[in-house]
């Protein structure tokens, strides 16, 4: 029976991992919550959600980008964004 306790533990420890890295990756973020975690002027933040290849929620107030999105597209090169 301990066993089976055990087990069962293990499986919600996993469970409620993987709840919580899908929650992480649908947070909502503001141009301002980007700005500060990913320590990103907040002038290029904005270009950044100006540009079409981030899928911005433009129907919120304040506008609003999945983490998962931001994530993404920090693995993409965007050298238009690039100070010249």
């Amino acid at each position: 029976m301990e066993k089976l306790l055990e087990e069962q533990q293990k499986t919600n420890e996993l469970l409620q991992r993987l709840v919580d890295k899908e929650t992480r990756e649908n947070e909502l973020l503001t141009i301002e919550q980007v700005h500060k975690e990913f320590d990103i002027g907040l002038n290029k933040v904005r270009n950044m959600f100006n540009d079409p290849e981030l899928p911005v929620q433009t129907y919120t107030v304040p506008f609003k980008v999945k983490r998962k999105a931001v994530e993404d597209y920090f693995n993409t090169r965007h050298d238009y964004l690039c100070e010249k």
